[in-house]
């Protein structure tokens, strides 16, 4: 008997897919552990990038 996953949603510039299983397969974001470890060095690099000053 073959065991049944969800796979991540991501797909490449090329429009493949991608084949690694879902970190949370019920959840919103149904992505694997990798694109969600690139998203978050997304979110940490943009919090670092100075803001400008308004006032």
């Amino acid at each position: 008997m073959t065991a049944q996953y969800v796979t991540c949603r991501m797909t490449n510039r090329f429009g493949n897919q991608c084949t690694a299983e879902a970190i949370d397969p019920n959840g919103e974001a149904i992505i694997c552990a990798r694109h969600a470890a690139e998203v978050m060095r997304t979110i940490s690099q943009a919090r670092q990038v100075p803001q400008p000053r308004t006032r």
